[in-house]
C-alpha cells in the first residue's frame, strides 16, 4: 500500500471518528438542556439542593421526571409534562422508589435484563416504566403504578 492511501484511509477514519464523537455530544447536549429547564421549573416551588436522577419518556406525553433533595435533605419526585410545563410532586412517601419499582418487576417478570427504568405518568397517575430486553432480542414495557406498584401495562414483542 501506498504512502497516499494509507494517508486517505486515516483521514477518512478521523472524519468518522469525529463525526460520531460530535453527534453524541450533540444528543447529549439536548438530556442536559431538558434537565436544566427542568430544575429551573422546580426551582420556582422548591430550592434544590442535589438531582438524584432525571428521567425523560413518553407514554401519553412526553414527560420529564426528577428525583431531588430540596434545602431541607427531603427527597421529592417532580413530573413535568414537557409541552406546558405542567409539574406534580410527590414525596418518597407517596410513591415507591426506582429500586422498590425494579424489585416488583424483577418479581413479576423475571426478566433477562432490565434495560432502564423510567419515571412518567399516564393519565395524570405516576408511573414507572420498565424497558426490558428480552433473550429473543425483543424489547417490553412493562408498566406499574408509582403509588403502590400494582400492574397497569404490559407492550410485548417490539
Amino acid at each position: 500500500m501506498s504512502k497516499k492511501f494509507i494517508s486517505f484511509l486515516t483521514f477518512v477514519l478521523l472524519t468518522i471518528l469525529v463525526s460520531l464523537v460530535l453527534l453524541f455530544m450533540r444528543t447529549q447536549d439536548s438530556i442536559y438542556r431538558a434537565e436544566d429547564e427542568a430544575v429551573k421549573l422546580i426551582s420556582y416551588d422548591f430550592k434544590v439542593e442535589n438531582v438524584n436522577k432525571f428521567y425523560w419518556s413518553t407514554t401519553d406525553k412526553t414527560y420529564f421526571a426528577v428525583d431531588f433533595n430540596d434545602d431541607k435533605g427531603q427527597q421529592h419526585y417532580a413530573i413535568i409534562t414537557q409541552e406546558g410545563g405542567e409539574t406534580n410532586y410527590y414525596t418518597k412517601d407517596e410513591i415507591i422508589t426506582e429500586d422498590e419499582a425494579t424489585s416488583i418487576v424483577l418479581y413479576d417478570m423475571q426478566p433477562d435484563k432490565i434495560v432502564q427504568m423510567r419515571l412518567a405518568q399516564i393519565n395524570q397517575e405516576p408511573i414507572w416504566e420498565a424497558t426490558i430486553k428480552n433473550n429473543n432480542g425483543t424489547i417490553t414495557y412493562y408498566i406499574i403504578s408509582a403509588k403502590d406498584g400494582t400492574w397497569i401495562q404490559t407492550i410485548e414483542n417490539i
